[in-house]
């Protein structure tokens, strides 16, 4: 099979052949994809996933790569960045247009700029519109699920499918978006606000996740929280606060993080996330649930 030849000058950036995935990951491991793709608009994209349908390949779809730890032997199959040329923003009264490649802050300062409220709470969260829509991303109590009024999206039958939110189920840290394909656009429904009020909310916001989380290289919370309480403080109270595995480190700072201290393999990231849940277990007979998607192999 000639990926290369066949489906690359269809594609405007071509292909990357065994792309390291380490360079497009927040914690900055991880094996190579055997085949990169970067889709510049949505044609691009249905050649890819008719292609990917048509030789059976493996499709995997990257955002801004946190939230996610890819494994030292990589990715096998076709790996699609859905990334800047999805990334267009519109206002149509209290309703935001926004393609799946945009960065949640930059959607929450469009918002802002807009005189629109609600996601003043996304003015932090890694990662991109795609990835938060298909887990619910969130923080300080609002979800970018809540606002969602429809989904524009490709699936594997290479058909462009519009889902309404009737349609559509969020819950904590999940959705039923996950594996109906690749999301390329979402309206979202605000409300109008005083701007001096918006912006007041996202400095408090950043502020909070300044003094909260890590500077090092991280995917995030790597463990959902419990109903009662969150992951950190029985990480924390277990005692694994500060354990390291080779160059993964469970932060000092927060300890639902794990932190790559410079030299972190994918396998002492997922060591050390096996090795927190069994001390917890342990100690408290709880077992923690990864929040973080796990993908790759050893």
């Amino acid at each position: 099979m000639k990926v290369e030849q066949e489906l690359g000058p269809k594609l405007k950036y071509g292909i990357k052949k065994n792309e390291p995935m380490a360079d497009h990951t927040s914690w900055l491991v991880g094996g190579p994809a055997d085949y990169f793709l970067y889709p510049t608009d949505l044609n691009e994209l249905l050649e890819i996933v008719t292609y990917s349908e048509k030789y059976q390949l493996p499709l995997f779809i990257l955002g801004n790569g946190t939230n996610l730890l890819v494994l030292d032997g990589g990715i096998r199959g076709l790996v699609v960045n859905i990334g800047a040329p999805f990334s267009h923003i519109e206002q149509d009264c209290s309703r935001l247009k926004a393609g799946a490649g945009l960065s949640m802050a930059a959607l929450a300062k469009s918002a802002a700029s807009a005189g629109l409220s609600g996601l003043e709470f996304a003015i932090g969260i890694p990662g991109s519109l795609g990835g938060a829509l298909v887990m619910n991303a969130g923080a300080f109590g609002g979800y970018i699920g809540e606002k969602v009024q429809s989904v524009k999206l490709v699936d594997f039958n290479s058909r462009v499918v519009n889902m309404s939110r009737a349609e559509i189920s969020f819950g904590y840290r999940t959705s039923s978006l996950a594996g109906k394909g690749i999301i390329t656009e979402v309206i979202l429904e605000l409300e109008e606000g005083s701007p001096d009020q918006i912006y007041n909310t996202m400095e408090h916001c950043s502020a909070e996740r300044r003094r909260r989380h890590p500077v090092k290289p991280s995917a995030g919370s790597v463990f959902r929280n419990l109903p009662d309480q969150p992951a950190g403080r029985i990480i924390e109270n277990a005692g694994a606060k500060g354990m390291r595995i080779g160059g993964a480190e469970v932060s000092e700072h927060h300890a639902n993080f794990i932190i790559n201290t410079g030299n972190a393999t994918a396998a002492d990231i997922l060591n050390l996330i096996k090795a927190v849940q069994d001390k917890v277990k342990s100690k408290y007979g709880i077992e923690l649930q990864p929040e973080i998607r796990i993908i790759g192999e050893e």
